[in-house]
């Protein structure tokens, strides 16, 4: 039993090795175009059927997957090394986000999302995949011969999606279909004898706005500061929440260790939110104000901000 716990760890921990990428390790607009492979985006893989499927029968190309789900993650992973894939990546996070701040404009020859959830209620809608923010950012991705494929069971989704592309202009045309049995939820849909629909799109060029500036850790070094009075600062700005523009910034605590203090911290770009630490750290020559060490976010404005402001308050102390 203990061998083939043992082994099982081994070839989870090779097939993250291979096959995943932590988004927040690469620097903006990481993927590019290329003439060498063609690039395929998949956006909500689930458990990967697709993307594995033709991965394995495109080995040319390369196809990159994101997910917002950790089981999904390890399960579409797993499939891949299991099939012994040399062509096909995935990443965990927010697809909107990732699309947007790691895929250069005109890079991408083909993009997918199947069956995402529609998020039905008006209160919702922000947390709709198709919103017009994203169409402009994939959009902008495909490359001039590049496609972007929708399918869908939902029928109001459908409609809401249409009529973005509509106001938006984006070439595009609609079809009604039978459910992709590819996917396991078009299996299931094809079941319950469920309709789909498909939206195909085209390149159109935005001037689609991101905010990532490089992967270089955002820190501030102060002079020496009494320690009661930094005490007595941090735990003001504990509870604290400020607003500039499209980020907010809040103060959740802070902790005092050894030579240091830990600020817990809450991020908001546009409507993508970080939490992480912020280390305020003694130094021979004074004080060093920077993400904590374990902390891995994107170096969003919002981050850097948040960096800025804990050391001016410092500064302030005198």
């Amino acid at each position: 039993m203990r061998n083939s716990t043992i082994s099982k760890l081994l070839r989870i921990s090779k097939a993250f090795e291979k096959h995943f990428l932590d988004p927040r390790d690469l620097p903006p607009l990481f993927f590019k175009e290329t003439n060498n492979r063609k690039l395929i985006l998949e956006i909500g893989f689930g458990n990967g059927e697709l993307i594995t499927r033709m991965a394995k029968s495109r080995k040319n190309d390369l196809f990159v997957g994101i997910e917002s789900s950790e089981i999904s993650c390890e399960k579409a992973i797993k499939r891949a090394y299991d099939m012994k894939l040399q062509n096909v990546k995935f990443m965990r996070g927010d697809g909107k986000f990732l699309a947007r701040e790691l895929f250069a404009d005109r890079s991408v020859d083909l993009a997918l999302a199947f069956y995402p959830i529609p998020w039905p209620r008006e209160s919702q809608e922000s947390k709709r995949l198709f919103d017009k923010n994203f169409l402009k950012t994939i959009s902008s991705i495909l490359k001039t011969s590049g496609r972007f494929v929708i399918v869908t069971d939902d029928a109001f989704y459908f409609e809401w999606t249409v009529n973005n592309f509509k106001e938006l202009k984006i070439r595009h045309f609609t079809h009604e279909l039978i459910p992709i049995r590819a996917t396991k939820y078009g299996r299931k849909w094809e079941k319950l004898g469920r309709k789909s629909w498909s939206i195909m799109s085209f390149h159109k060029n935005f001037n689609v706005k991101r905010v990532l500036e490089g992967n270089e850790l955002p820190h501030a070094r102060i002079k020496e500061i009494d320690e009661k009075k930094m005490n007595e600062k941090l735990k003001m700005l504990s509870g604290m929440k400020f607003s500039e523009e499209s980020l907010i910034v809040e103060f959740k605590g802070f902790f005092k260790g050894e030579n240091e203090y830990i600020l817990r911290t809450v991020a908001v770009d546009g409507n993508f939110p970080q939490m992480y630490y912020i280390a305020v750290k003694r130094r021979s020559d004074g004080w060093l104000v920077r993400l904590d060490d374990v902390a891995k976010v994107f170096k969003t404005p919002a981050v850097k901000k948040s960096i800025e402001y804990v050391a001016n308050n410092l500064r302030d102390i005198g």
